[in-house]
């Protein structure tokens, strides 16, 4: 169970990292933090920043990297659900843990294109 704590505090850490990310945006999106939110709201909020930055002045592999990074986030959030209120049975902690490393790897991605001068914006 120790496993599944540490796993929840990269997934909350991993939904604040991705507002960090969506607030450097030319038109910033600002997600409501996700302690007042509860899982729900923040996976509602984050759907709907997924439809808002294909509207935004973006270059297209901006908008695929966020789009993606966020789509794991969505993973790792539904299976540290099903974890918790189901069942922490191996396959959804590794499934958790693996959706977790591909949004880092995706993060790390996404914040050099929005940092970085002249990249992607």
């Amino acid at each position: 169970m120790r496993e599944l704590e540490e796993l929840a505090e990269l997934l909350l850490g991993a939904y604040a990292l991705t507002g960090k990310l969506l607030s450097l945006l030319p038109i910033p999106i600002l997600l409501p933090p996700l302690e007042e939110t509860g899982g729900l709201n923040g996976a509602q909020a984050l759907e709907r920043a997924r439809v808002a930055i294909h509207d935004l002045p973006l270059d297209p592999h901006v908008v695929a990297t966020l789009d993606h990074m966020i789509f794991e986030w969505l993973i790792a959030r539904d299976l540290c659900t099903l974890a918790v209120s189901i069942s922490p049975d191996p396959h959804r902690i590794h499934g958790l843990r693996a959706a977790l490393a591909r949004f880092s790897e995706i993060s790390e991605r996404a914040e050099r294109l929005l940092t970085l001068p002249g990249q992607g914006l």
